[in-house]
């Protein structure tokens, strides 16, 4: 009766700590917001800290900075890695547990002989072997958390920059494309009106077909500018978990001057210090020590303690003790020792070489800022004289004070110069941006908004 109850209490100890099973089925179809208002906008949940100044107000229209915290809030993909990284917290979990005890327990009932009495044997075993490597288990898995989740931050903080270069693409691109409509429909009204003339013989078929050049450089402009446009709505509606139809209400950023020369210097020497995938970085390699330590421990040839209570048939009680020890010959941990101080030294190797690549990020995304900035301030002033110029052209050209050459080139250059100065103010804003993201600082504008 006394050793029922006994198996009674072990079994239902043993049971009452197991996880139980709980389906969880797979969704049957896509969960995309049909409006931004379904989108969230708790910015209370924001863990980047560069924007955390930001206040997201959907009824006035979305800037690229509010875009960027939606971004960060509503992400389908971020939503599948903040899942992953419950796994490591479970981890953190099972790596802090301590062995459990084992139990073995024997009986034997003679059959023949003369001794009669029942014999019966229980042993109760501790891993010691992973009992000593719990503690770098532990440290190890904790650190491995912690790079998972400052992997994570830097997931967000890429997410945010990505959606606001989207919408500034996407901007720029509807901008551009306003200006070629009316461009285009005003070639195309030349061109109908000097179609008819050919017809009745006022114009040379040379003056119609320079028209109709005029007319079919503006629309093709225009059919890559819409098309450019739309590419970006489309990613940036993908990024932020939206139905591809979803118009998001963009409007433009607070202007800023951005980060200077000595703002940048001062963020590039304590980024080793603040930005996350660098510290993940030094988060993975204090892991892997951890794990180096624990495979160096595992040398230690003890694996296993075990406490014996026994009776044989002759009724000869006994006490003993039990030890399993590992003769380290052939490989006694040597390996898996090696392996692991090699892998550390592959991680050092990983962190000196992004640590080169962030500064070489850095310094490009500088330079880039500054040539395109350059180009902005030089085409500023000669594309609006290039634009003067065209309208006394087009009256030139119908007083047939120039001939149809002329006055295709000069129509040419200025659609080709002013797209190019809007190409030159995107690449100034999307190096801005790059630029933040490598320094994970603050956006610029965030400073300058109210």
């Amino acid at each position: 009766m006394r050793a029922g109850t006994i198996a009674v209490t072990l079994l239902a100890v043993t049971l009452g700590g197991c996880v139980s099973y709980r389906p969880s089925p797979l969704p049957a179809g896509p969960d995309l917001a049909v409006s931004p208002r379904r989108l969230t906008v708790d910015a209370a949940r924001l863990r980047v800290q560069p924007l955390k100044s930001i206040t997201v107000d959907v009824s006035d229209g979305l800037d690229p900075l509010e875009v960027a915290v939606l971004a960060v809030l509503n992400s389908p993909d971020l939503v599948a890695k903040r899942r992953a990284a419950k796994v490591s917290d479970a981890q953190v979990f099972s790596a802090g547990l301590l062995p459990d005890p084992q139990l073995s327990l024997s009986i034997d009932r003679p059959v023949a002989g003369p001794d009669t009495q029942t014999a019966y044997a229980a042993n109760l075993g501790l891993d010691l072997a992973g009992l000593l490597a719990r503690n770098y288990a532990h440290r190890a898995a904790r650190q491995s958390a912690r790079q998972t989740d400052l992997d994570l931050l830097w997931s967000e903080w890429n997410t945010a920059q990505q959606a606001r270069q989207l919408a500034e693409t996407a901007m720029a691109g509807e901008a551009r494309a306003v200006v070629l409509r009316k461009v285009l429909a005003l070639a195309a009204e030349r061109y109908v009106g000097s179609a008819r003339a050919l017809q009745n013989r006022d114009v040379t078929l040379q003056t119609n077909a320079a028209d109709l050049a005029a007319k079919l450089d503006a629309r093709t402009q225009l059919t890559t500018a819409e098309h450019d446009a739309a590419k970006a709505r489309g990613d940036l509606n993908a990024l932020l978990g939206l139905r591809a139809e979803v118009v998001l209400p963009l409007v433009a950023a607070p202007p800023s001057a951005g980060y200077d020369a000595a703002a940048v210097a001062q963020a590039l020497a304590s980024l080793p210090d603040r930005r996350p995938d660098l510290l993940a970085l030094k988060a993975g390699y204090g892991a892997q020590d951890a794990s180096l330590r624990k495979a160096i421990l595992a040398q230690f040839p003890l694996n296993n303690l075990a406490a014996a209570y026994a009776r044989d048939p002759a009724g000869t009680t006994t006490k003993g003790l039990a030890l399993t020890l590992a003769l380290p010959i052939f490989n006694g941990g040597r390996g898996e020792a090696r392996v692991q101080l090699a892998t550390r030294e592959q991680l050092r190797a990983e962190y000196l070489a992004r640590l080169d690549q962030t500064d070489a990020e850095v310094r490009g995304a500088e330079r880039e800022r500054s040539t395109a900035r350059a180009a902005v301030t030089a085409l500023s002033v000669d594309v609006p004289r290039l634009e003067s110029l065209w309208r006394p052209a087009m009256a030139a050209y119908d007083r047939r004070d120039i001939d149809s050459q002329t006055y295709l080139i000069l129509s040419q250059n200025v659609l080709a110069k002013r797209a190019e100065l809007d190409d030159k103010a995107l690449a100034a804003r999307l190096a801005e941006i790059a630029l933040e993201t490598a320094l994970f600082l603050p956006p610029a504008e965030s400073r300058a908004a109210p």
